[in-house]
């Protein structure tokens, strides 16, 4: 059995369409997160998003899930505190949790701003998660990226499959100048879904970009179309009103002629292990 990646979502914190939009340039889009199912048998989800109820339920529905399983899933990681990586924690709750203490794993900054605000705080007094500092010894390792710090500082985390990096999870990033170590971090890893929240500075009208910075497609393209060859390059985290979804715009194709792959939910990678 091999450890296989289910994309549970793989739109910006807000998904497509966004609340009170009745249409989007992206076709349906849930919030960015991702199942892994090792080769062990666990499960865990890399971020709780705020569509987190239903993308279970298509996790469970999923032919690779195992059967006559105690727990739904063994852990969750979080890699910041933006509403679309962490809001579905609240699920967790008395309210709708169908188990107890389940192991929280984040940054020691994401963890205090959890105990220091409601009802995140009680989610960990009362036992419903577990909070844990990540263990740099877990095949779960977390990397420092850059972006906006508002609640806590963000990471990216990297899968490791028989002590080797197998995938790369980076939803949210400022741009690639700030992080010096973005190309040798893609290059390490099998597959990497990547920040592609917008195509251009113009996509939002009435939003200054700079205040919600992330890299943009064609920079993308540019920088690390070289890699593809070796990498799988999968661009995820995709705002509503990027063009990027519509198969047949311009960003779309130029994506895929530049062998990068273009994310929705319910895409499975497999990586079948050799003993």
């Amino acid at each position: 059995m091999g450890t296989n990646l289910i994309v549970l979502g793989s739109g910006q914190d807000g998904g497509a369409p966004q609340l009170g939009n009745r249409s989007s340039v992206s076709p349906a889009r849930s919030a960015s997160s991702v199942a892994i199912l090792g080769s062990s048998g666990a499960i865990v989800l890399l971020d709780a998003s705020p569509d987190i109820r239903l993308q279970v339920k298509a996790l469970l529905d999923s032919p690779l899930y195992p059967e006559n399983r105690e727990r739904f899933i063994d852990a969750v990681c979080v890699t910041h505190a933006h509403m679309g990586h962490y809001a579905g924690l609240l699920h967790f709750g008395a309210e709708a949790a169908a188990t107890r203490e389940t192991p929280l794993f984040a940054t020691e900054c994401f963890l205090s701003f959890m105990e220091g605000n409601e009802h995140w705080a009680s989610l960990l007094s009362q036992g419903r998660l577990r909070g844990t500092p990540i263990d740099h010894n877990l095949a779960i390792k977390s990397i420092p990226v850059p972006h906006r710090e508002e609640h806590s500082d963000t990471v990216a985390f990297s899968v490791e499959v028989r002590r080797e990096p197998w995938l790369l999870y980076l939803p949210d990033l400022d741009d690639w100048d700030t992080w010096e170590a973005g190309e040798s971090q893609l290059s390490r890893h099998d597959v990497a879904l990547i920040d592609a929240s917008f195509s251009s500075l113009d996509e939002v009208p009435g939003r200054d970009m700079a205040a919600i910075r992330h890299p943009l497609i064609p920079d993308t393209i540019q920088r690390f179309r070289h890699l593809t060859e070796e990498t799988q390059l999968i661009l995820t985290h995709i705002n509503h009103s990027n063009p990027l979804g519509d198969d047949t715009a311009v960003i779309a194709h130029q994506a895929i002629a530049a062998g990068f792959t273009i994310a929705h939910d319910g895409l499975t990678i497999s990586f079948e292990e050799i003993p």
